[in-house]
């Protein structure tokens, strides 16, 4: 059985003289941060948003979640299942900006295996039935899979312990 932490974040203001405040959903972090007021009586408007706790930490710095994309990460992302939370990753940590990512998540196509497996899987689906039996056993299928990296076609990656393939990669 799966244990999942209610995650919890942190709004650190910018005004060195107001203290921050910590939140869980995006309704509570808009009830604080409108409530929040400096010394002057001035409202607090720009924060530094945390991520503290909880299991989708890597995610959450992957996509560089500020006050301005915070409403997406409450919104669209962290009901996203695990093989679309490691697509996302994937494009985050690959220069794509957040919106940019999301509107891409579904043309990923990931293999929850190493990058040597996707590419003897790749290469035995593809050109294997084309070579005689006798030959097959001669393929190295460790130097494809580096050919495949090297070259852009395929690029591992691990999200939350575990191992993907990007079988697609040049498209990002």
């Amino acid at each position: 059985m799966t244990c999942y932490a209610q995650p919890t974040y942190y709004a650190q203001p910018y005004n060195i003289t107001v203290d921050g405040f910590f939140f869980e959903d995006y309704e509570e972090y808009e009830t604080k941060a409108a409530a929040l007021r400096d010394s002057f009586g001035y409202p607090v408007e720009e924060f530094e948003i945390q991520y503290i706790s909880g299991n989708d930490g890597e995610l959450f710095d992957a996509c560089s979640i500020s006050q301005g994309s915070l409403h997406l990460w409450f919104e669209q992302i962290i009901d996203l299942d695990i093989e679309q939370q490691a697509a996302l990753f994937y494009l985050c940590n690959n220069g794509h900006s957040l919106t940019e990512a999301l509107q891409k998540i579904d043309d990923v196509c990931l293999s929850t295996c190493s990058l040597s497996d996707a590419a003897s899987e790749f290469f035995d689906e593809c050109y294997l039935q084309d070579l005689p039996s006798a030959i097959s056993m001669y393929i190295d299928y460790d130097a494809f899979a580096r050919d495949q990296e090297l070259n852009g076609y395929m690029s591992e990656f691990c999200y939350v312990g575990k191992t993907y393939t990007c079988t697609n990669a040049t498209e990002y």
